[in-house]
């Protein structure tokens, strides 16, 4: 292949220049090169950890550590023992029985009669509603007749007055007629 040439214009081909180079061998050949042995590296792999390793712990399941389920109440005598087969079972203990069912039966009945009890005081509200809003328009119409009442009376007083009025200053208008001067600009 043939040379290449540095893109720099001042520097040789090599990157440095020769007068440095020929004083490099100088030296070099003034001072002793003291051999070096060349030691080779093995490629090391990472160390262990010096810990022991732990066993695996085994995990139980629920069933074999003998936990209830969550959210699900059994009462005492209604649990069955384990390993029986699946079917009704009944209480023993009917006072107890009887006595949760009592308890049931009044938060029931107490949900519903809350429930009807709301279901009343909203319907009392809505009557009152109704009845204040049905006031309210009697009192608007009331009030209309008599605005519209007044002014029928008004409307017939003022015809009252212009017959009455009418009759007694037609002679007076007749005669401001005649006394009425006019001027002309013309």
């Amino acid at each position: 292949m043939a040379p290449v040439k540095g893109s720099s214009k001042g520097k040789p081909a090599g990157g440095k220049p020769k007068s440095k180079s020929s004083s490099k061998v100088t030296k070099s050949s003034s001072k002793p090169k003291k051999s070096v042995p060349i030691k080779t590296t093995q490629q090391k792999t990472k160390p262990t950890s010096h810990r022991p390793e732990k066993k695996k712990r085994r995990i139980y399941t629920e069933k074999e550590l003998d936990i209830p389920a969550l959210n699900s109440i059994a009462p005492a005598g209604i649990l069955k023992p384990k390993g029986t087969k699946k079917g009704k079972t009944f209480v023993d203990d009917k006072e107890g029985m009887m006595a949760i069912l009592s308890m049931v039966q009044a938060e029931k009945e107490g949900d519903l009669e809350s429930k009807m009890m709301k279901a009343r005081h909203m319907e009392e509200i809505r009557e009152a509603k109704r009845q204040e809003a049905q006031r309210r328009e009697d009192m608007k119409k009331k009030k209309f007749e008599e605005v519209k009442g007044e002014v029928k009376k008004g409307l017939k007083e003022k015809k009252q007055r212009r017959r009455t009025d009418g009759d007694v200053e037609a002679p007076a208008e007749e005669v401001s007629k005649k006394a009425k001067k006019r001027v002309s600009f013309g």
